[in-house]
This record gives structure tokens, C-alpha cells and sequence, in this order.
């Protein structure tokens, strides 16, 4: 009876724990179940807040990357107008040009340019060219030569070193023509002449040395010597610098070596960097001595629109496009009356002839080569003429020439 009452009580008691278990069960499944769904629809929202600000982030990236992309086009393409501009201004630059007009909207008499050509045609002048005011108003060419021929200047080479020795003296390299040139050429300081030490540069300039090495007497001798600066320094001083003329080509060569000295440079690459590349003389060449000189007094060449690109140079006070290429102190000085020759057609400035030409006497400087290389230059008229020849007779028939072009323009 105990076992039974006993067993019984098991039972009811297994009965209890087994439905406790199950409604245990139920609860947590119940629970799971609750937290899964919240999971569910806490994911779903995440996912919808997640994608709707994915899109929005697209959205903004797209927009920016537009935008970015708007920007990076308009500064490319800035970038390119301005890089084509710059070009185009540097080919402007580079391609300068001669411009051509009529003579009579410049007041030049064409009939005074037909005479002109029926004189050119019976002496061996090979080229020849007319700027007024600016512009190329006659040409003139024998059968042959064009305005790319190129010619050597001879003595005209000498207005060329003039120039350079200007540049130098404004960038510092020679201190002013005052300088005597023993400060180069020290072997003048043993010379048994007391005038050594007295020669500047402003004697060479003027043909004024005092060293007797002029071109008539010498020229031959020179030429052919192993070294052209010894052989002008070994001459004899025969006069007291600044009182004698005595036209030497020898004397401009020294020029040239003083050039050389000072920069490091010989003249024809200093006028490249200074002189020609800037003003567009691109024809411009020069033969040198045999320490590799340049031969400043006699071996420069170019041809005659460079020839009169040049005296445009200079008519302008030394400017070309808006650059001071020869100072205008230099170019004033250069073509003014250093020396008064008192014989002759011309006097002196720094390597240039300075006279008068045409009826009205205009005032005048010239560059002169033998043979016949000239560039004229008459800045009242704005007037530039250049010729080239192989003439060796009187030079009285370019005056001539000269004197009839003046008296056909107007002022």
C-alpha cells in the first residue's frame, strides 16, 4: 500500500516536472521566435535606411564626381587656351616678318624707284632694299640673289661689333670705354712707347689707337700672320691716342678679342644670346682667326633683310617688339660725331659713319663694307635702305643712290 501510494506520488510529481519543462519550452521558443521577427524587421529597416543612404551617398558621389569632372574639363580646357595662346604669341614672335606695302602710302616717289633700278642695273649691286616706316617699300635683286642670299658685310661687320661692345658694357662685362686695353692685352705694359698705357677702348672704337696698323699698309701681312691680336699689338705706336685717324680693321679685331676676353665668349655667340636671336637675325654667320676670334672688323655675314632688320634696330633707339635689345645711350653715342675726320664724305662715331644726306641735308649714319656692303639709316625719314654689292670703284655712286631715295620721300 505504501509502495503504491509511493509510486503514485512519483508519478504525479514526473507529470509536474514534464508539464513545467513543456510550458518552459514553449516560452523560450516563444521568445526566440518574438526576437527573431524584431531581428528580422530591425535588419529590414537597417537594410532599408542602409540602402536608402546608399543611394544617397551614390547619389552625392555622382553628383560631386559631375561636378569634379566639370571642373577638371573647365580648368583643362583654361589650361589648353592658355597654353595655345602662349603658343601662338611665341610663334608670333619667332615668325616675324617683314610686311610689304606700296611706296606711295609711305610718300616715296615710285618714280624716283624706277630711276633708282635703271641705276642698279649698270653696276654690279646685287641686292638692294627700301624700309619705310617700317614696312619694305622696293626690292631690288640681280638674277641670282634673292633675300635669303647671304653676303660677307666686310668693314659694315665692324658697326655689328659696335653694338655687341654696347650690350657688354650695359650687362657689366666691360667696366666703360674708358678702359685702357692693357687690362687685356698686358704685354702693352712692357711697350717702349710711354702711349701704351694711354689706348682705351674709345681709341679702337674711333680708330684713334695711335698704333700704326691701318688696313692699306698692313692688310696683307696681317691676314696672313699665325696670330692677328699679336701682330696688331707688335706694331709700332706712332702717334698719341685720340689725335690721329687711322681707319684699321686690326684695331675692331682687338675689339673683338676684348669681347671675348670679358664674357667668355666669342662675338658671334654673345650676339647670338644679346643681338641676333632676339631681334630674329637668323642668317646671321662669322668666320674666325686662328685662336678662334671672331673676326669682328671684317667676317660677319648676313643676308639683307637681316642687314636691314639692323638699322631698323637701330633707328629705333636700340628697341625691337618692346625690348631694349642695344641700350639707347650706346646707339646715340654710336651714330653720333666722335671723331671730326675734316677730309673725306663722313666722319666718325663708335664704328659707324655719321653724314648728311639729300638736298634737305637730313642727318645720317651708315654701316660700310667694301665692295659695297652699306646699311643707311635716316631717322627723321624712318627711312633704312641695305644693299649689297661687288662694286670696287668710287663709292661717290652710292651717295648718289643715297642722295636721290632721301630727296624721293618725304618727310
Amino acid at each position: 500500500m505504501i509502495r503504491k501510494k509511493f509510486f503514485i506520488l512519483v508519478c504525479i510529481l514526473t507529470f509536474a516536472l514534464t508539464l513545467n519543462g513543456c510550458s518552459t519550452s514553449s516560452g523560450e521558443e516563444t521568445t526566440a521566435a518574438s526576437e527573431t521577427e524584431a531581428a528580422s524587421e530591425t535588419a529590414q529597416s537597417v537594410e532599408e535606411e542602409t540602402g536608402g543612404a546608399t543611394e544617397t551617398a551614390a547619389e552625392t558621389s555622382a553628383a560631386e564626381t559631375e561636378s569634379q569632372t566639370g571642373e577638371t574639363a573647365d580648368e583643362a580646357s583654361s589650361a589648353a587656351e592658355t597654353e595655345t595662346a602662349e603658343e601662338e604669341t611665341e610663334a608670333a614672335q619667332s615668325e616675324w616678318t617683314w610686311q610689304h606695302d606700296a611706296p606711295e602710302n609711305h610718300g616715296v616717289d615710285t618714280a624716283m624707284l624706277e630711276t633708282l633700278h635703271a641705276g642698279l642695273d649698270e653696276v654690279p649691286v646685287l641686292t638692294s632694299v627700301i624700309v619705310k616706316d617700317g614696312y619694305i617699300v622696293d626690292e631690288y635683286y640681280k638674277d641670282g640673289y634673292n633675300a635669303d642670299s647671304v653676303f660677307v658685310l666686310n668693314s659694315c661687320s665692324k658697326s655689328v661689333t659696335s653694338a655687341l661692345i654696347g650690350i657688354a658694357i650695359d650687362e657689366g662685362y666691360i667696366e666703360s670705354v674708358d678702359v685702357p686695353i692693357s687690362e687685356y692685352f698686358p704685354q702693352l705694359l712692357e711697350s717702349d712707347s710711354s702711349y701704351a698705357q694711354e689706348i682705351t677702348i674709345w681709341n679702337l672704337l674711333t680708330h684713334t689707337s695711335g698704333i700704326d696698323f691701318g688696313d692699306t699698309e698692313y692688310w696683307d701681312a696681317w691676314r696672313g700672320s699665325d696670330n692677328w691680336v699679336e701682330f696688331a699689338l707688335n706694331q709700332p705706336i706712332t702717334s698719341e691716342p685720340g689725335t690721329v685717324f687711322n681707319y684699321s680693321t686690326a684695331g675692331t679685331h682687338l675689339l673683338s678679342a676684348i669681347l671675348q676676353e670679358a664674357t667668355g665668349m666669342t662675338a658671334y655667340e654673345f650676339g647670338k644670346e644679346h643681338l641676333f636671336d632676339p631681334v630674329g637675325m637668323d642668317s646671321v654667320e662669322c668666320s674666325t682667326d686662328a685662336q678662334g676670334i671672331s673676326d669682328g672688323g671684317n667676317g660677319f655675314a648676313m643676308n639683307v633683310y637681316d642687314m636691314a632688320k639692323f638699322g631698323w634696330l637701330y633707328l629705333n633707339d636700340g628697341v625691337w617688339e618692346g625690348e631694349q635689345i642695344v641700350p639707347a645711350e650706346w646707339v646715340e653715342e654710336s651714330t653720333s660725331l666722335q671723331y671730326d675726320r675734316s677730309t673725306g664724305s663722313a666722319d666718325y662715331g663708335y664704328q659707324w659713319w655719321v653724314r648728311t644726306f639729300g638736298d634737305q641735308n637730313y642727318d645720317a649714319f651708315f654701316g660700310q663694307g667694301h665692295a659695297g656692303q652699306y646699311i643707311f639709316v635716316v631717322p627723321e625719314l624712318e627711312l633704312v635702305v641695305a644693299m649689297t654689292s661687288d662694286y670696287t670703284g668710287p663709292t661717290s655712286i652710292y651717295w648718289d643712290f643715297v642722295n636721290n631715295i632721301v630727296n624721293g620721300c618725304e618727310g
